[in-house]
């Protein structure tokens, strides 16, 4: 299996080390600062505009339809075409779009308009995984992974916060149109990033028909085939955190319901879950050189999934407050590692397509599993469900765990940060 890993030392050289990993860490900062500014103000502008918390629900459903509605194509765009330019285009397509927003006259077509914001995050966000891939090397890979978690668990918690303020001194339409702000901002930090070329793909054919995305689906099973152990370590992690989130789902109800929590309680949980999700990135960028990739990923979700249990089995605010702390702290080494594992095992020229196939199943599998979760808890009681699937999700994280110690896998979690430590950062 061969993967591009020792092409992005070479061009990291090239392109100035941290320095332009700064720059696109800066440029994906200020977006995901400014989705959560976003998120806010949307859901108010909409509940403001029709007083019905119908209208608010459906903010939820576009996404993940959007998501679906593009992701079967965009990876055959995506490894055909540069991708930091691709990155630009998505960030001025959603700026402009969203800046449409508050003119929008009626509900419906703000649906559409957010529709299309959706599509092209579906194109931003696996452009930025493969240019990440190709732009940091193997070695780095670890750092800069906990530094673009930690800096998305500070949008998290700042973002929301942002917005409050601006929520008090101004309104909803200046929330709306500092997000389309972040997204220009984005864009012109990304321009000083460099070209790093398309990969193998380039060469072929550039006009997207339906016989292309058939015969790079077919690549991509091909592919699944022969690195059968990476994608199913891949897509079993996955599988865990989408039905870790149909609980989610139910958090606020399972709070507020079962435990007889208040509101302020509530607000104190997520709280403490962003905090926890913090550290833990911080903990990670401190020590990644001495983090294996096998434990951050197996153990790391392990204990993720232990937090849901314990959620699961909480009757005091303490307990509860612990569990989401062990959730939010274990999430950062749990997806740093997988994000590494993958960027590693994964060729570079063929991540887009994988992103996009495997994606679109795993947004699927979400709508439906989110479906079932609150079909199957207006059954029977919420508690058993989260006890329940929480204990499910703890074999399967102890089976995902436990594979990586086979010695036929070890070369799957080999750490690059350890070889190359004698190798100097270029800025």
């Amino acid at each position: 299996m061969s993967n591009d890993r020792d092409q992005g030392k070479g061009k990291d050289t090239e392109s100035g080390g941290w320095k332009h990993a700064g720059l696109l860490l800066g440029g994906v900062g200020i977006s995901n600062l400014g989705d959560f500014i976003y998120i806010v103000a949307i859901n108010l502008m909409v509940l403001n505009m029709t007083q019905s918390p119908a209208a608010v629900a459906g903010l939820w459903i576009i996404s993940p339809i959007a998501s679906v509605c593009t992701k079967f194509w965009s990876g055959s765009l995506i490894d055909r075409y540069d991708q930091r330019q691709l990155m630009i285009g998505a960030d001025v397509v959603r700026a402009v779009l969203v800046a449409l927003l508050p003119l929008m006259p009626s509900l419906w077509m703000m649906y559409c308009i957010m529709f299309l914001v959706s599509m092209s995050s579906s194109i931003f966000v696996p452009s930025s995984q493969v240019y990440i891939t190709r732009l940091v090397p193997a070695e780095r890979r670890k750092r800069f992974n906990s530094l673009q978690a930690m800096i998305s668990s500070g949008a998290f918690i700042t973002g929301p916060a942002i917005a409050g303020v601006m929520l008090i001194y101004l309104s909803p339409v200046a929330a709306i149109y500092a997000n389309a702000a972040s997204f220009v901002v984005s864009a012109l930090i990304l321009m000083l990033l460099p070209r790093l070329g398309t990969g193998e793909q380039s060469s072929g054919r550039t006009r997207l028909t339906p016989r292309l995305i058939a015969q790079d689906w077919r690549a991509v099973m091909l592919f699944s085939r022969q690195a059968g152990y990476v994608v199913g370590i891949y897509a079993l992690f996955q599988i865990i955190l989408v039905i870790g989130m149909s609980l989610d789902a139910q958090e606020v109800v399972f709070i507020r319901q079962v435990m007889s929590l208040s509101e302020s309680q509530y607000g104190a949980l997520m709280s403490v879950t962003g905090a926890g999700y913090m550290a833990g990135s911080l903990l990670v960028w401190l020590f990644a050189k001495h983090l294996s990739i096998r434990h951050m990923m197996g153990g790391g979700v392990l204990l993720v999934v232990l937090g849901y249990f314990l959620f699961a089995r909480s009757f005091s605010f303490e307990l509860a407050a612990f569990a989401f702390i062990l959730l939010g702290l274990c999430s950062a080494p749990a997806n740093t590692g997988l994000v590494t594992f993958y960027q590693n095992n994964i060729p570079v020229d063929l991540m887009g397509r994988m992103s996009s196939v495997l994606g679109l199943m795993l947004s699927a599998l979400q709508v439906i599993s989110i479906l079932v979760m609150g079909v199957v808890a207006e059954v029977i009681s919420l508690r058993t469900v989260y006890t329940v699937v929480s204990a499910v999700l703890m074999l399967g994280a102890l089976l995902l765990w436990l594979t990586s110690w086979l010695p036929s896998r070890q070369s799957y979690y080999k750490d690059h940060s350890s070889s190359s430590k004698s190798k100097s950062l270029h800025s």
